[in-house]
């Protein structure tokens, strides 16, 4: 009895032993998988928290020779490797396909170029594309390419000003909304069509080089804006009209115009007052000189006699503006007490000499001998002399003293077309300078 007693003791502690390994096995294996599972959290976790930190910006899109190119800035704190391209083509050739990049890596702060060079996929430029990026986290930005052509655009045409005067320079404006929910590139004007004209047989327009040639990318909302600087002449009334079908090159087609009108400005005896202001003066080109070389500025030397030299331009659009000999340079000294002015008037030219020598306005002998032509003509006058055609100078200005000064202009307009001579009197100011 005692032996069968002891043998169970044994057999219980057996058991016991077996229980309590299975027990701490099994906490022990629970604990594993729960740290396990924990941990998968903290990374996933921490890959989406790196994945909402992911900040890039598509800058540019362009399709040189056929081939993908694509700039990225990285404006996040994390660097981004980008691990597919998928391009998918909407037009009716429908397909997508999947391209790990050669170029994939930017770093905080920084710029990644040629995204797409390599892969194999040629764009055709009918066609329209969808572009998806990837990165390893699993942040995505998706554009399109030449989806201009898949819809219509909000596109406006119009001159500014629509209304011009004969001769002269207005603006074709063509102005490109992007009212899609995608990203554009390659947007280009195309060429504009012969313009269309009412009126006399006169009326012309002659359009310039587009700016700029194209934009290579435009967000939704955005606007992308063409000029063209066109020539338009004509008679009063007459008009010219750009009218395009097919606005930008691969795009939808849609019908876009817009129409100038010509006026003309007629000077007359008895309406010549209505245009006061028909000559004007570019303040910028104001030159002085005291022998040696032109300079610009307002800071006169005090040493020599100086001479003067301004552009001045004829807006009138039908007859050139002969200037007389009466017409001078007037200068006041603000700082005199008393009115002291001095008038410089016209030369024809200047002798850079220290000090100057001026050649009197016509030789001396005669009056309208410089012609500014019609239409936006220029011509650059000179003033220098102490009486009209004369060769002696007016004197030095005074050290220290300020000077107000404005242009006295005479002479005659001529209209070469009936003959007429209309005898013109204005003042240009204001041009001031300091003695030095």
């Amino acid at each position: 009895m005692k032996s069968r007693r002891g043998i169970a003791t044994v057999v219980g502690m057996v058991f016991a032993i077996i229980a309590l390994t299975t027990t701490i096995t099994y906490i022990t294996y629970s604990m594993g998988i729960l740290n396990n599972f924990n941990q998968s959290v903290l990374v996933k976790n921490q890959q989406l928290t790196d994945a909402n930190k992911e900040n890039f910006r598509i800058s540019s899109v362009t399709v040189p020779n056929g081939n993908l190119n694509v700039t990225l800035e990285n404006n996040g704190g994390l660097p981004i490797q980008f691990t597919k391209v998928w391009v998918q083509n909407t037009s009716a050739t429908d397909w997508v396909e999947s391209y790990v990049p050669a170029n994939d890596f930017v770093s905080p702060g920084g710029v990644l170029t040629n995204l797409g060079q390599k892969i194999p996929v040629t764009i055709n430029p009918s066609d329209s594309y969808n572009v998806k990026l990837v990165t390893s986290r699993g942040g995505s930005q998706e554009f399109t390419i030449n989806s201009a052509s898949s819809e219509p655009l909000n596109i406006q045409m119009m001159f500014l000003p629509a209304t011009v005067a004969g001769g002269f320079n207005t603006t074709l404006t063509m102005v490109v909304t992007n009212n899609s929910t995608g990203m554009l590139t390659n947007i280009v004007p195309s060429p504009l069509p012969n313009p269309t004209y009412t009126g006399s047989d006169l009326a012309r327009c002659m359009a310039g080089p587009v700016s700029p040639a194209k934009y290579d990318m435009l967000a939704p909302g955005s606007t992308a804006v063409f000029t063209w600087n066109v020539k338009v002449s004509g008679t009063g009334g007459d008009t010219c009209t750009y009218k395009d079908t097919s606005p930008l090159e691969n795009g939808y087609p849609q019908t876009v115009k817009a129409t100038a009108t010509v006026t003309v400005v007629n000077l007359s005896t008895s309406n010549y007052a209505v245009y006061a202001g028909t000559l004007t003066m570019n303040y910028t080109n104001f030159q002085f000189t005291e022998g040696g070389t032109w300079q610009k500025g307002w800071l006169v030397p005090s040493t020599n006699p100086p001479a003067f030299a301004v552009t001045i331009t004829n807006n009138n659009a039908t007859s050139d503006f002969y200037i007389s000999a009466q017409t001078f340079f007037w200068a006041q000294d603000t700082k005199s007490d008393a009115l002291h002015i001095n008038p410089y008037y016209i030369i024809n030219s200047v002798n850079l000499s220290t000090p100057i020598t001026a050649n009197a306005y016509c030789g001396g002998t005669g009056d309208y001998c410089v012609d500014i032509p019609h239409g936006g003509g220029t011509a650059t006058i000179y003033f220098a002399a102490g009486s009209p055609s004369s060769t002696g100078l007016t004197g030095s200005c005074t050290t220290g003293h300020g000077y107000d000064a404005f242009l006295l202009m005479f002479g005659k307009f001529v209209n070469p077309q009936t003959g007429n001579t209309v005898m013109y009197g204005q003042n240009i100011p204001f041009v001031g300078f300091l003695c030095q």
